[in-house]
């Protein structure tokens, strides 16, 4: 607007020197007036251009936590946000069975260190133990054998009775997937028939929607037969809808506003309406794309609900057959605490002799291989309470007291936040100017951080069009892994020429030049610029450095007109100029 602007005027004063030269009136001798203008002497240095992008925090070192062992979730000792230390419990499943299958291993442990003593007899180290104390002792563990049965077959009806409760809720969820999709493809179908339809007539190109087209089609119908009742004398204006359907086609070759293309597209639409609204289990809103998207949204939902649910079904039959392995090892244990009741009974009829060597032989055996059942069973209980593996900030807790936990779904995320990863996505054009150890400037709400590039990505992401690019900050602990930042980088920079202000560069068809201060007077001068932002620009040719470029703009302001540099006398403008802002230092263009 400025260099129009100065170009009109121009035009204005030329065009009165001509009426006065045609008056032959002679110009009044004036005295040249001196322009007050604001300069800035041009200086070399480095445009540099920031683009800010959104990112994504993550921490350093995460780790994703799951249940080593399936059962139901009793505790949970820590919440969203926590800080924990390595080691420390995080949660704590159902360890009945478990517990059933420990006790089963230590009463067969007992029952055969009680075998050995009352075999060896006297010579063992019990042996102040009368025969009957140790045929007590294994009665006691028959007994308790006895309760380990009982109570494993109780878990076996529960979770029997889980099975069938997860199988029903799989059965449910595959019905509302099956109804969903269905839906989905139906509403795809009608939407691919309808632009198919909108692209048969071009009064028609640009609906996206049944609503729209029927719309419009509506409209359509409505004007064919209007004009063709337009076109049937009033004398006959009782005809039926055949004659008037006659008349609109007769309209359409002659006189009708309307092709014929556009209305038979317009009654196939109409007819698509009524079809859908017959069908019933979908709308006319959902005949379009974002309807069409809606409806495979819905579904792909359904679609995760019936995977969950199939889950917890392998997750139920798992526990069940954990259940009834804890069954059959108590039945196993309360056979054997019986055999070894029965040994214990016998051991008197024992002789000194191989007999009693090979007893002792086999009794070592027996108590060995307790003794690791015991070690066992220990290890398989400890699995039911799942502790943190590194130390850091419980970043989400994905279960809850009562829930049904299994080694397949993950529980918890544990994150270290000493330091914290960016990830941010960039065009190619920027993605070529970056380099690995470039500064990055990252901000969350009034929190800011610095940090660095550490990977530049090699491949293009084919939905996005961008490169991924990976950054390190220092600190960030209170980022949540995975929420949004803004990540600030540089991205082009320009030391090639002399930085001046943007707006001092005008431009006369097209070209562009500037006005410099030598010995007084303005100077117009025709340049090359190159690389810009909103305040500054470089000059590649025709301004060196040191040169008074002028930064005002005046109406009077004209190559070879006299200036004078505000707040100095006439005689130092070719001396000095407005220094004000040119002691910029580093990058221009921030």
């Amino acid at each position: 607007m400025r260099n129009r602007f100065f170009s009109t005027a121009a035009m204005l004063v030329a065009a009165c020197m001509i009426l006065t030269s045609c008056q032959g009136k002679e110009p009044e001798t004036k005295e040249e007036t001196v322009l007050t203008v604001n300069a800035k002497k041009a200086k070399k240095k480095e445009l540099v251009l920031s683009e800010t992008y959104v990112g994504k925090a993550s921490a350093q070192a995460e780790v994703t936590i799951y249940p080593t062992a399936s059962g139901e979730v009793l505790e949970v000792d820590v919440k969203l946000g926590d800080k924990v230390q390595e080691g420390q419990r995080l949660f704590k499943l159902d360890d009945e069975g478990a517990r059933l299958t420990l006790r089963g291993a230590q009463a067969q442990q007992a029952s055969a260190q009680a075998s050995a003593n009352a075999t060896l007899g006297g010579q063992q180290a019990l042996t102040d133990l009368t025969g009957q104390q140790q045929i007590d002792s294994l009665e006691r563990a028959a007994d308790t054998a006895e309760r380990s049965v009982t109570e494993a077959e109780h878990n076996i009806d529960r979770a029997e009775r889980s099975l069938e409760n997860a199988e029903q809720d799989r059965d449910k969820a595959k019905k509302d997937y099956d109804d969903a999709l269905s839906k989905y493809h139906k509403a795809k179908s009608y939407y691919e028939d309808l632009k198919d339809l909108c692209d048969d007539d071009a009064t028609f190109s640009g609906v996206s929607s049944l609503s729209e087209a029927s719309s419009k089609a509506g409209t359509i119908i409505a004007q064919a037969q209007a004009e063709a009742a337009a076109l049937v004398p009033s004398t006959t204006t009782t005809t039926t809808t055949t004659t008037t359907s006659t008349t609109i086609s007769s309209t359409r070759t002659t006189t009708s506003s309307i092709s014929a293309s556009a209305l038979s597209v317009a009654e196939d639409i109409m007819d698509m309406v009524e079809d859908v609204n017959d069908e019933g289990d979908i709308s006319i809103a959902n005949i379009s794309a974002s309807g069409v998207e809606g409806l495979k949204t819905s579904a792909e939902g359904y679609r995760t609900a019936l995977i969950n649910q199939r889950r917890a079904v392998d997750s139920a039959k798992d526990s069940l057959v954990d259940f009834r392995r804890n069954e059959k090892n108590a039945d196993d244990q309360a056979t054997n605490t019986e055999a070894s009741l029965e040994d214990a009974k016998e051991v008197q009829e024992l002789k000194d002799g191989q007999v009693l060597e090979d007893t002792k032989r086999s009794l070592a055996a027996g108590l060995a291989s307790s003794a690791v059942a015991v070690e066992q069973a220990q290890y398989q209980l400890s699995l039911y309470e799942t502790t943190a593996p590194i130390s850091g900030v419980v970043e989400s807790i994905d279960v809850e007291v009562h829930d049904n936990a299994s080694p397949a779904q993950a529980a918890m995320v544990i994150a270290n936040k000493d330091s914290m990863k960016i990830e941010f996505s960039v065009p190619q054009n920027v993605r070529d100017n970056l380099y690995v150890g470039q500064s990055v400037r990252v901000k969350k709400d009034d929190s800011k951080f610095k940090g660095s590039i550490t990977e530049i990505g090699e491949t293009l992401d084919s939905g996005s069009g961008l490169f991924k690019i990976k950054a390190v900050i220092n600190g960030g602990g209170e980022l949540l892994s995975g929420s949004s930042v803004t990540v600030k980088v540089d991205s082009y920079r320009d030391d090639s020429g002399i930085v001046v202000p943007y707006d001092c560069v005008y431009y006369s068809n097209g070209e562009p030049f500037v006005y410099v201060i030598e010995n007084g007077v303005a100077v117009r001068k025709d340049v090359t610029t190159g690389m810009f932002d909103e305040k500054h620009i470089v000059i590649i040719d025709g301004v060196k450095a040191g040169d008074q470029v002028i930064t005002s703009w005046s109406s009077d302001l004209r190559d070879g007109v006299k200036v004078q540099v505000e707040g100095e006398n006439s005689t130092d403008s070719t001396d000095t100029s407005s220094e004000s802002g040119d002691d910029e230092q580093g990058k221009a263009g921030e």
